[in-house]
């Protein structure tokens, strides 16, 4: 490079153009420049693998979230046929569950037929046996549901830790009170077929009073054919 070439570039980057301009000067402010454009990408390069990460870790998230769900329903759905809920209600096509009690109560008493007397006595011996221990049923589901979903405590932080908890606790609730609507629904057909007949009750004229009788004897009767205490 000559002397003039020096120059020109030296007074194009906004250089001294007097002739004392060196080569090593050149040189000098070109690395500038060099290292002034390699910091530019290293700084674009690092914001892109920060942001790939972040990107990885939120997919990451998603998929746990969604195996969790998916371990959810099938947790929820193994606790209804373990307390015989599958053999008593019927499921619509909206996923909605009907119990249907007339089909049950014949002549003031509950009528099952084998498979679902025997669905409906083991299925409530082990609600009530599993609800009665709040914290150890927790923990059961929990475990189950993590196991189902392939997951431990450790690959969930913070956020959807505190989800889990919630959607886990609203699940345990649901499941119980579809135990406890099933129980009560016989209950209420009992005490319907009783004020439509209120021959058990004759000599009862206390209205308080008939209402506790009524409450008390329905829900005698599903825990003589439960074999067990109903769900509070």
């Amino acid at each position: 490079m000559t002397e003039s070439d020096r120059r020109a570039v030296w007074r194009l980057v906004g250089g001294d153009s007097r002739p004392r301009a060196t080569t090593d000067d050149l040189h000098g402010l070109l690395l500038q420049v060099v290292f002034a454009l390699l910091m530019v990408f290293m700084i674009a390069y690092f914001m892109f693998i920060a942001s790939s990460k972040k990107v990885q870790a939120e997919q990451v998230l998603d998929l746990n979230r969604q195996k969790l769900v998916l371990a959810l329903e099938k947790t929820a759905e193994d606790r209804r046929v373990r307390y015989g809920l599958n053999a008593l209600m019927t499921q619509g096509v909206d996923g909605r569950r009907t119990f249907e009690p007339d089909e049950h109560v014949k002549g003031g008493a509950i009528v099952l037929a084998p498979a679902a007397k025997s669905a409906f006595s083991s299925g409530c011996a082990a609600a009530f046996s599993d609800y009665s221990d709040r914290g150890g049923n927790a923990a059961a589901w929990r475990a189950a549901v993590l196991d189902e979903a392939k997951l431990s405590e450790g690959d969930l932080d913070a956020g959807l830790r505190d989800w889990f908890d919630k959607a886990l606790e609203g699940e345990i609730e649901n499941v119980r009170l579809d135990v406890r609507g099933v129980q009560r629904s016989l209950a209420a057909r009992l005490q319907r077929q009783w004020v439509d007949d209120p021959s058990p009750l004759a000599g009862v004229s206390d209205a308080g009073e008939i209402a506790d009788q009524l409450r008390r004897r329905s829900l005698k009767l599903v825990s003589d054919a439960a074999g067990s205490e109903v769900l509070p």
